[in-house]
């Protein structure tokens, strides 16, 4: 969509509103007795007064349109290209009121000339909602007018019976007249000012429901499964490929079917998990059809924990990067135990050595017994995170998943597991990663070193050319003062803290002596950061903030004991 069309929708929104205004003001305050009596010599008093009141709600109607319009509704576009033409016509009928039919059916036109421009969907079940719930509303507003002309007729200067309240009350809801008798008191006009405030209010949100964004319904076929594993196995490169094939996944391929976006929907931000899988020659082509993809949908896109090499491709489409973090990658080429540098690793290493831990290597299919003693391990780790399993941009528990996974165990004295970490595949990338990381809290020091050295030779033996530590937020963000975009990024750093200890496993993986890749947090527009922000974080939730703030509420808990003691 070109600049020119955007203005044109945002000022046609604009116009609609206002011809929305322009129908309510004309309707109460112009009157031409001379066309008046044209029309009462051909029309029934009944139906002149109907179309007056035609002409009231669709101006009501127009006004709530324009949000839809700027929005690009297709919805908006249709119900007010009936709106305006009702409101032509009801001109016309109730005073052969010319000048304002013709502002109507100038601005239907315009519209008609922009059909294209409005592509935007709504949810398809948001009409049904949006009848429902004005009804409701609109039944309550009348049981309310009801018996308030009923409790307040003192005020008004009448005696209304349960009846006559009625009739009353729906001639202000439903014709938007003033009642037989007008208020005497302010409590009287307060009552009825009530009444209109709230009948404004039920027509503003049932209009605005019938313009939901498309509800995130998550339906993934085996036959998109088996297209995504395709395309990683044949240009997956990246560390958090293989979570694109968990099930809280949905898929988004590109128009020639060689690449693939994995993402979720929270709210109205789709936020897809790293940079497009796929040839690189059509990177930003993809971008660009995911955004427009969003966009008839009314989301609005974000890519968490992005690469540098794909930056240029997002700027072309004009979106905004945040950096969140430092991928921890240790260059197996050089890695070695040897040497002062290395030395904390070594002697942790050689501590849990002599306490009779061991690694040992588990190939798929793993057998259930062993998959019930590392979920004893997962669970006791999970509880002394204060958190549950979170997904998104890490694996979760779950049998049927570690079954298909090598796994690293680390054997305590005792003979039993006391730690592990899975192996997931990285296609055609020459960097080894894992996904969970667990063990006991009464595990000895030097277990996760001595696990972490294991791996770091197995990845070597199979020709890796590094060996990914993960994520580690940004720390030292966010203070008095700090621009926006660093107080989001340090609510995520904040955020996973909470759950995973990053600023303890920063200190950890810099042990290894890694270098450090930078990642990124894409979205469309500075004013949509923080929302971008909120959505990775219920993203990586679980869809809910409930489990994050009881555990963020623990956390600090814990951490003022420990201050004080």
């Amino acid at each position: 969509m070109t600049a020119v069309e955007k203005f044109l929708t945002y000022l046609v929104a604009v116009g609609v509103a206002g011809a929305g205004l322009f129908n309510i003001l004309y309707s109460w305050l112009s009157h031409h007795p001379g066309r008046y009596l044209v029309v009462q010599e051909y029309l029934p008093l009944g139906v002149i007064r109907s179309t007056w009141l035609l002409s009231i709600f669709t101006g009501l109607t127009l006004l709530f349109l324009g949000w839809g319009l700027a929005k690009r509704k297709r919805r908006a576009w249709f119900f007010a290209l009936v709106a305006l033409a009702l409101a032509a016509g009801a001109h016309l009928t109730k005073g052969l009121d010319y000048d304002a039919a013709f502002v109507n059916l100038a601005l239907l036109v315009v519209l008609l000339l922009l059909r294209h421009s409005y592509t935007v969907a709504s949810d398809p079940a948001s009409l049904g909602r949006s009848l429902l719930v004005s009804g409701t509303l609109f039944l309550t507003l009348y049981v309310y007018g009801l018996f308030g002309f009923y409790l307040l007729d003192r005020h008004f200067g009448a005696r209304f019976d349960l009846t006559a309240s009625a009739r009353e009350a729906g001639r202000v809801l439903f014709t938007g007249s003033y009642p037989s008798r007008f208020p005497r008191t302010h409590r009287g006009r307060w009552f009825l000012d009530s009444l209109w405030f709230g009948e404004i209010l039920a027509l503003g949100y049932g209009t605005g429901l019938v313009f939901q964004p498309v509800l995130y319904r998550r339906r993934v076929r085996p036959e998109e499964v088996r297209r995504a594993r395709e395309i990683l196995n044949r240009w997956g490169r990246s560390t958090l490929a293989f979570l694109l094939l968990l099930p809280d996944k949905s898929y988004f391929f590109s128009s020639s079917g060689h690449s693939v976006i994995g993402y979720t929907v929270v709210g109205n931000i789709a936020v897809a998990l790293g940079d497009p899988v796929g040839p690189p020659a059509e990177a930003q082509e993809v971008i660009e059809e995911f955004r427009d993809f969003c966009h008839r949908h009314d989301w609005y896109p974000a890519f968490f924990q992005v690469t540098e090499e794909f930056l240029p491709y997002y700027a072309q489409v004009g979106f905004e990067k945040l950096k969140i973090g430092e991928e921890a990658i240790i260059d197996l080429a050089t890695f070695s135990l040897e040497g002062g540098a290395m030395k904390a690793v070594r002697q942790a290493v050689r501590r849990a050595e002599r306490q009779g831990c061991r690694v040992e290597f588990h190939q798929p299919p793993l057998d259930e017994a062993l998959l019930k003693r590392l979920k004893v391990i997962s669970d006791a780790w999970l509880k002394s995170q204060h958190g549950t399993e979170k997904r998104f941009a890490l694996g979760w528990f779950d049998y049927h998943y570690l079954r298909n996974c090598p796994v690293a165990t680390v054997v305590g004295a005792a003979g039993k597991e006391i730690a592990f970490a899975n192996i997931v595949p990285v296609y055609q990338g020459r960097v080894g990663t894992i996904d969970l990381m667990r063990r006991l809290p009464e595990a000895p020091n030097g277990t996760m070193e001595l696990l972490f050295v294991a791996l770091a030779e197995y990845f070597r033996e199979r020709g890796m050319q590094g060996f990914s530590l993960g994520l580690a937020p940004l720390a030292g963000l966010g203070g008095p003062g700090a621009p926006l975009s660093e107080k989001t990024a340090h609510l995520l750093y904040e955020h996973f803290n909470v759950f995973y200890s990053f600023k303890g496993l920063r200190q950890f993986k810099e042990k290894f002596h890694p270098y450090w890749e930078p990642r990124y947090l894409i979205y469309p527009a500075p004013w949509l950061l923080p929302k971008a922000a909120l959505a990775v974080v219920r993203a990586n939730s679980g869809g809910s903030l409930r489990g994050y703030w009881q555990a963020l509420k623990l956390a600090r808990r814990q951490e003022k004991k420990a201050s004080k003691a």
